[in-house]
């Protein structure tokens, strides 16, 4: 028998997509023996049976029933095969040469996600979250829409990586009892230590022989009234006949689309019954609007006000979406007081506290990632998450499936550069924000003051399909004239232009702290007969996505009649405390970090790597006279400029 399982399960092997093609990953046959791909193929089969709203055709229109997340594509070919017997289909996940469906999250009953091991039983677990939140807000006698499970299949082995434990942990710590992890024996999974592992953390933990449907029937029936997450860890060759399963699929397919009936049915009946609560539920998961005057209460910022961190901005805005917001639900991983996620005091998600808004992660950096994403896929929640910039590494592959499968997420990355001070270099992000602005399909915004910091979450709330990173500073930094909430949607602006009186010979640019630097810079360039023009660039991404003569007006072309020869253009200066790479883009001179930071006091380490007023002038100024346009300069109270004769003549024409 086991000889025929393996050659069963070659067969099926060679027969799908992805073998065909020569390219991608197929999931727990590529990854393991075929004889893992076998096993997959019977656990299909029981989970089906067991389970039959899954199979439901797709698109997925109701919303209460049962979820499958199928981690790294673990038994996708099965999971597809078994769907087309029975008349249904598998949603195909994003994978290279094929973009990912822009509902493919919450339009997918069974969603199989790449990405590597692990990631998968995160989004599980985050749709595990969801569910146990929409029960508990939503639960009326006789309307239980949301009592339903999510499982996931995954290799033993796919129980090691830190994502599944920082998830795994979290969700024993919740006794999330909707969630329901299936792992096939791929002989790396840890033995009986993995057991006793995921027992200490919380979970229901059973071994099974599969040798036989029965024992993992019988598995899958207690699941229905646990009270903490359970593990089923599987060994053995399962029997069974080929035959007997495609009937079994077919009659899966059937029961779910009755069961998907009865659902709309009774949410029918649940809106005669409770109409504000129904068209509330319509509007978060059918309509993709957000509540009516959800804008009126964002805090207003003016001019001369206390300077304070972006970060400190962000916490009332923040706070003020989430109030006017009920889908808003997120937390930090164990840095509340310092990323400042919660000053809407919104009440802790905690076991039998499961209408709770305000989810503490813990020091879980990638499981937190994780799990945004599944709230993402549950279809009504907007999640948003936060931690300190440069730990959002620790979860990069999270970040990178978010983008890939289109997640509706929202990341809160405080102390974003090296004047994150004493912590010193392990916590300040040099390459962080250059390695978010070259990931496909992530807006990366670095506001500068409070109306940017209004305009970064006034898009990141309707950023559907696109998920959005908010760095924001530690320290304070001014309001500044002529920032605009609204201008942040076009990526880069100006914020202050050119002098007519003056020969416009420089663009500062610059996103986040730096800006306020630029303003200062320009000052003092200006003084001595410099025309400088301020570019704030909040977001790269979006900037580049503005039409080609916008962006060559913001950068290249001074207004008709100032002085500067024909042909010259203004030296473009791009100043950011972060990696240079990418710089070359918008600027001739690149003033930025290429090391890393040091342990000082703020203002003491943007004093020693050059970020300040007469450093970035002077910087300037030498990359002018190597141009040819100044002969010498001088900067400083009694500061001049001799320009060189092709720039004089301009300006006196």
């Amino acid at each position: 028998p086991a000889a025929a399982m393996k050659r069963a399960a070659e067969e099926r092997d060679v027969r799908s997509p992805v073998k065909q093609s020569r390219s991608g990953s197929s999931g727990a046959s590529a990854s393991s023996s075929a004889l893992l791909a076998a096993a997959a193929s019977s656990v299909v089969a029981e989970l089906l049976a067991h389970a039959p709203a899954l199979a439901a055709p797709p698109p997925r229109k109701v919303w209460g029933l049962d979820r499958l997340v199928l981690d790294d594509r673990c038994g996708e070919a099965s999971v597809r095969e078994a769907l087309l017997a029975g008349g249904s289909s598998l949603l195909e996940p994003p994978v290279p040469g094929r973009p990912c469906a822009e509902k493919f999250l919450t339009d997918a009953p069974i969603l199989s996600l790449p990405g590597g091991i692990g990631q998968g039983f995160a989004v599980a677990v985050g749709l595990s979250i969801g569910q146990e939140h929409m029960t508990a807000s939503y639960k009326q006698p006789g309307f239980e829409l949301f009592n339903h499970r999510v499982f996931v299949l995954c290799r033993s082995g796919a129980l090691l990586p830190c994502v599944t434990s920082e998830a795994a942990s979290l969700a024993g710590h919740l006794r999330l009892a909707s969630l329901v992890a299936i792992a096939c024996d791929d002989r790396l999974g840890g033995g009986k230590g993995l057991a006793q592992r995921y027992a200490s953390y919380g979970w229901s933990v059973d071994e099974l022989d599969i040798s036989t449907p029965e024992a993992l029937r019988a598995a899958l029936a207690k699941t229905r009234v646990a009270e903490a997450p359970t593990l089923l860890l599987l060994r053995g060759i399962p029997q069974g006949e080929s035959a007997a399963q495609e009937e079994a699929c077919r009659e899966a397919v059937r029961l779910g689309t009755s069961q998907a009936k009865a659902w709309a049915e009774l949410f029918r009946k649940f809106g005669e019954q409770n109409r504000e609560a129904h068209t509330e539920l319509v509007r978060r998961f059918a309509d993709g609007k957000l509540p009516d005057n959800w804008r009126d209460d964002l805090p207003e910022y003016t001019v001369g006000e206390r300077a304070q961190a972006t970060r400190q901005y962000s916490a009332k805005v923040l706070a003020s979406l989430v109030t006017a917001i009920p889908e808003m639900v997120g937390g930090s991983a164990d840095l509340t007081g310092s990323n400042l996620t919660n000053q809407a005091q919104l009440k802790d998600f905690q076991h039998k506290r499961q209408a709770g808004r305000y989810l503490r992660f813990g020091v879980r950096e990638h499981g937190m990632l994780g799990i945004c994403t599944g709230l993402s896929a549950y279809g009504c929640f907007i999640p948003f998450c936060s931690t300190f910039m440069n730990f959002f590494t620790y979860g990069w592959g999270a970040i990178r499936l978010a983008c890939a499968a289109r997640a509706h997420v929202i990341y809160v990355a405080t102390h974003d550069s090296i004047e994150l001070g004493e912590d010193g270099p392990t916590h300040q992000p040099i390459e962080v924000l250059a390695a978010c602005r070259a990931l496909p399909n992530l807006l990366t915004i670095r506001p500068a003051d409070g109306p940017e910091t209004v305009g970064a979450y006034t898009l990141a709330v309707q950023s559907v399909g696109r998920p959005v990173l908010i760095a924001l500073c530690r320290n304070g930094t001014p309001h500044l004239q002529g920032a605009d909430s609204a201008k942040v949607a076009k990526g880069g602006y100006i914020l202050e232009d050119f002098d007519p009186a003056l020969s416009p010979l420089v663009v500062l640019a610059s996103s986040g702290t730096e800006v306020a630097l630029c303003i200062e810079v320009r000052a003092a360039l200006q003084a001595i007969g410099i025309g400088v023009r301020v570019v704030s660039m909040p977001c790269w991404e979006l900037f580049e996505e503005q039409p080609a003569e916008y962006r060559r007006a913001v950068f290249e072309h001074p207004r008709d009649g100032t002085p500067l020869p024909a042909g010259m253009r203004p030296l473009r200066t791009y100043v950011e405390a972060s990696s240079t790479l990418g710089f070359s883009r918008y600027s001739d001179l690149a003033i930025g970090m290429t090391t890393f930071g040091a342990s000082a006091d703020g203002k003491t380490v943007r004093k020693f790597f050059g970020f300040e007023k007469l450093a970035v002038a002077t910087k300037v100024m030498e990359a002018l006279k190597d141009r040819g346009h100044v002969l010498s300069y001088r900067l400083g109270r009694f500061g001049l400029a001799r320009f060189s004769p092709p720039i004089c003549a301009a300006a006196a024409e």
